[in-house]
């Protein structure tokens, strides 16, 4: 993690982790969709007067995680599993992004005509495969968090905390996935677990800012360790022998 300018980069992915969070727009609005019955991605509807706001957030959002992948790419250094997490925010980034360029016409959840009609064409496939692309990053990255936190040594007890965020991210996120998935493939009305994608969508972004610090935590551990062992020094940095003749 050395070759990363961390002060940028964990700020970059701060303001994004607070820009991807559509659940402090969703309060500031006054809560206007059912939070039972409706998807956070519905804000940015163009008939919703929160769609300028959720789009430009869900835009931002987009561009500062691709800088901050950009800025990063260095660290990557043969390590696959930081190398897989690069690329799924990478895929993160850009589904968040065109899903910003391709809102829905109107809100299924705020109207029936809008559920029966107003849903159908280019937009509406062009939103869901842009929506896909995003879970699908967010899945894995959380997977490949907890795989190079775990390689790293997880970091003490803060890089636990936020493995267990990234595996919620990523069991989450799959459960949402399969259960909207099969209301597509089924022909079903599609039945928006509301409460569900708030949730994900809140671990998503705790994960997204506090991910650095832990990884930077867990490399800088496992350096040490490694350069303990390289000087003939047990981790706790005693010199090999040193305690036996000590006795």
């Amino acid at each position: 993690m050395v070759d990363v300018p961390y002060r940028l980069v964990r700020n970059l992915m701060v303001a994004a982790a607070v820009l991807y969070c559509s659940l402090l727009l969703e309060a500031a609005a006054g809560y206007p969709l059912d939070v039972h019955q409706s998807f956070l991605s519905e804000l940015g509807a163009l008939d919703q007067s929160t769609s300028l706001w959720a789009r430009a957030m869900d835009l931002t959002t987009g561009v500062l995680l691709l800088v901050a992948v950009l800025l990063s790419g260095r660290a990557v250094r043969g390590r696959r599993e930081l190398a897989g997490l690069l690329v799924s925010t990478a895929a993160f980034a850009l589904g968040t992004l065109f899903d910003a360029l391709s809102p829905m016409d109107c809100a299924p959840s705020a109207s029936d005509a809008c559920g029966a009609n107003g849903q159908s064409g280019t937009e509406l496939m062009l939103h869901e495969v842009t929506s896909t692309i995003a879970g699908l990053g967010s899945i894995a990255m959380g997977v490949y968090a907890v795989l190079a936190l775990r390689k790293a040594g997880w970091g003490g007890a803060w890089g636990r905390v936020v493995a267990v965020l990234a595996a919620g991210v990523a069991v989450t996120q799959a459960w949402l996935g399969l259960q909207t998935g099969s209301d597509v493939i089924t022909g079903d009305d599609l039945d928006a677990p509301g409460i569900l994608q708030r949730v994900s969508v809140l671990l998503v972004c705790l994960m997204l800012g506090s991910l650095l610090p832990a990884l930077r935590q867990a490399y800088l551990d496992e350096h040490d360790v490694d350069r303990g062992a390289r000087l003939g020094r047990s981790p706790g940095g005693v010199r090999a022998g040193s305690r036996a003749a000590a006795r």
